[in-house]
Order: structure tokens, then C-alpha cells, then sequence
């Protein structure tokens, strides 16, 4: 009688394990189809295109492994399917090497990423903001979620193009003069509209007003990823 209570006890608890693994590769799932489909995705803007898309098809490939294997074990034990059973341990084992193989490239290459992430941020900053529509309002989201200006702090606005627009007389010809103040996107503001479309416009001898963001985003978007990288460990130590 003894045999059969730990017995039904260990059949429960693989059986909550697996549906652990099943419910986590669910979540992982819903987050890669959310970083497909949403423009605003914070770590779009740190990679260029091609890596981007490769790193979320690899994060969805992962989670459909973990749905199945969770669903192959929570059939298993519930049934108490050896051949189940036996493919559930298959796959979870390609999916820890397949884990531990990320978690250890994520650290030999942490200097290079986090390179990248401020390469592309100060670029995306100097070149691209307000000449490409969707960069700008992913970084606009970025600045107003993560309460950040700029790639380094708001005076990296005085050298974009957003700035860079030479002025126009009459005849539609470029004027040069040297301009004696730069503008801030509103999105670095954390007043009002009206307060906002005041201090945004700075001065070049004047100090930046309080309601801007003095943060810069590339550190606010390494702190992000440093965040993630600890609760995929987290997920991984549970796991192991």
C-alpha cells in the first residue's frame, strides 16, 4: 500500500513537471509571436533586421519544442506510456544541451552583443530617427517605456538628422546659418503636451530642463537584456 502512494506520488509530480514544461513553452510561444507581430518590440531596435528575425525564429523554434515536450510527458505519465515516456526524455534532453548551448554562447559573446546594441542604437539615433517611420515610432516607444532620451543621454539629439534639416527660404532654397539650439523628441518628456513642446526645444548654452529623460536608452536596453538573461537562467537552473 505504501509502494503505491509514493508510486501515484511520483506519477503527480512528473506528471506537474511536465505541465510546467508545457505551460513555460506556451509562454515562450506567445512572447516569439508577440516579437513577430509587434513593431514596437524593444530589442528589434538593438540588432539589425536579419539577426532579429533569426534570434525570434530560433526563441519560437524552442518553444514549440518545450509545448511538445511538455505535452509528450504529461501524456506519458498520465497514461504511463513507456514509449511516451521514452520519446519525452529524447526530447528533453536536446532541449537542455540545446539550453545550456545558448546560455554559454550568450556569455562568451556578451562583450560583442552588447557592442552591437550600442552601435546600432547610436546610429539609429544619428541617422535614421525621423527619416525612417518605422524606427521612429519603435524609438519612440523605446524612450517613452523605458524613460530614456537618446543613445547616451538627450544632448545625442543636437547631432541627428532630426536636427540636420537645413531651413528653407521662400523659394524653396537651403539656407545655411549655425543654429543656436536643437530639438528633442516628445517622447523624451515626461510632462505635459504643452510643458513638453517648451523644454524639447534646447538651447545650446541653456541647461536641459528636469522633465527630459537624462538616462540614455542603450544602457536602459542593456539593462533589459541582462534582465531577460537572468530569468532565462533562472527557468534553465529550475529545470536542471
Amino acid at each position: 500500500m505504501a509502494l503505491k502512494g509514493c508510486y501515484l506520488l511520483v506519477k503527480y509530480l512528473v506528471f506537474l513537471m511536465n505541465l510546467i514544461f508545457w505551460l513555460t513553452g506556451l509562454l515562450i510561444l506567445v512572447l516569439s509571436l508577440w516579437m513577430l507581430t509587434d513593431p514596437t518590440f524593444y530589442v528589434r531596435m538593438a540588432q539589425d533586421e536579419s539577426n532579429y528575425y533569426a534570434g525570434v525564429y530560433l526563441l519560437l523554434s524552442v518553444g514549440l519544442l518545450l509545448f511538445i515536450v511538455g505535452f509528450l510527458g504529461c501524456c506519458g505519465a498520465y497514461r504511463e506510456s513507456r514509449n511516451t515516456l521514452t520519446l519525452f526524455f529524447c526530447f528533453l534532453l536536446i532541449v537542455l544541451v540545446a539550453q545550456i548551448s545558448a546560455v554559454v554562447w550568450g556569455y562568451a559573446n556578451l562583450d560583442q552583443l552588447e557592442s552591437l546594441i550600442r552601435s546600432n542604437v547610436a546610429s539609429t539615433v544619428r541617422h535614421e530617427y525621423g527619416v525612417i517611420s518605422s524606427r521612429t515610432f519603435t524609438f519612440d516607444s523605446i524612450q517613452e517605456g523605458l524613460r530614456c532620451c537618446g543613445a547616451n543621454g538627450p544632448s545625442d539629439w543636437a547631432e541627428s538628422t532630426f536636427n540636420n534639416k537645413p531651413e528653407k527660404d521662400a523659394l524653396g532654397l537651403a539656407i545655411s546659418s549655425t543654429p543656436s539650439s536643437y530639438n528633442i523628441p516628445l517622447s523624451c518628456c515626461s510632462a505635459t503636451t504643452e510643458v513638453c513642446k517648451t523644454v524639447t526645444k534646447v538651447a545650446y548654452s541653456m541647461p536641459i530642463s528636469p522633465s527630459i529623460y537624462h538616462d540614455g536608452c542603450s544602457e536602459k536596453l542593456l539593462e533589459t537584456l541582462r534582465q531577460y538573461m537572468n530569468v532565462f537562467i533562472g527557468i534553465l537552473a529550475t529545470m536542471l
